[in-house]
């Protein structure tokens, strides 16, 4: 009888193992199953519809559930363009720069888009010198003509957009990146009617900066010189004004009064004579931009890091 209770126990102890692992492949089977293509697929569409930020996310996943699909790299790359259109500009920098670091040839071309997007993001950061380097480190790098072409071309750009900035003129720059280009590449950039462009940027009309503030000796002379008519007008009625009340008040016998005029009236004149000089570098520089506008296009951009607005070249080449 109790050989008997024995076997009973040990069939029941099985049965019942049977039924959990039976339970167990049904809950397998009803399990959501995702495929490579399935999850690649889900990241595209979200950045198609520009949810970057979870497209980057999802990329991410894609990226640590399968990492030997072909589309690694792919996936990788653009969850850094993901970051940079959701304008995580630091992040996606660094997510280029890992991409490159990874690759094994500088040339491939993940790793060749991922230079130049990383130069972009420092820019949008307002670090336009990193994003030179970028460049530069990348055009020492690579054995590729057409990359190379590309860099000097983005060089370029980059010079033209800083002449834009107040105190810089780096068009010798830009020529210089312009023709290093391969004379193949010169003909589809159009860099004749860059170089054109330039040249006659370069020889634009000036103002003497030196002139101005001799002129501006009589007040808004200078003004005048710069053809800031309105602002020669109003600096000579405010200067001849103090100038005559200071006199008045001299001849009436108040020092007093016309010390202190002859003081306030020093600070709006040496303003006159500075106003113009800045004037003629003013007009210089609109000069230029104006001409090199018909060629390019400067935009107004803006500094998130540097809370400042700037002239962006827009317009590619």
């Amino acid at each position: 009888m109790k050989q008997l209770l024995i076997c009973l126990t040990i069939l029941a102890l099985f049965g019942g193992l049977n039924l959990l692992d039976a339970h167990a492949r049904s809950n397998d089977r009803a399990g959501l199953f995702i495929t490579a293509d399935m999850q690649f697929d889900y990241a595209q569409t979200l950045f198609d519809q520009k949810d970057f930020i979870a497209a980057q996310v999802e990329f991410k996943r894609f990226i640590h559930f399968f990492p030997r699909d072909p589309r690694h790299d792919r996936a990788d790359y653009t969850a850094g363009v993901a970051l940079f259109r959701a304008e995580q500009y630091y992040e996606a920098a660094k997510r280029f720069d890992k991409i490159i670091r990874q690759s094994k040839d500088i040339d491939n071309p993940w790793a060749r888009q991922s230079g130049f997007m990383q130069s972009q993001a420092f820019e949008a950061m307002g670090n336009p010198g990193y994003a030179r380097i970028v460049l530069q480190n990348h055009l020492k790098l690579t054995r590729d003509i057409d990359t190379k072409d590309r860099i000097y071309l983005e060089l370029a750009r980059m010079h033209i957009q800083n002449t834009a900035s107040p105190g810089k003129n780096e068009l010798d720059s830009a020529r210089k990146n312009l023709m290093l280009i391969s004379p193949e590449k010169q003909r589809e950039y159009n860099v004749t009617k860059q170089l054109a462009a330039i040249d006659n940027a370069v020889n634009a009309p000036t103002k003497s900066p030196v002139l101005a503030g001799i002129l501006a000796i009589i007040p808004g002379g200078g003004m005048l010189y710069c053809e800031r008519y309105k602002d020669a007008f109003i600096n000579f009625c405010f200067n001849t004004g103090l100038i005559w009340a200071a006199y008045t008040a001299f001849d009436h016998d108040n020092p007093a009064l016309g010390g202190v005029i002859t003081f306030v009236e020093t600070g709006f004149y040496s303003g006159n004579i500075y106003g113009s000089i800045t004037a003629a570098h003013k007009h210089n520089k609109t000069a230029r931009i104006k001409i090199l506008n018909k060629t390019f296009d400067f935009k107004p951009g803006f500094d998130p890091v540097n809370k400042s607005f700037f002239m962006r070249l827009t317009h590619g080449f």
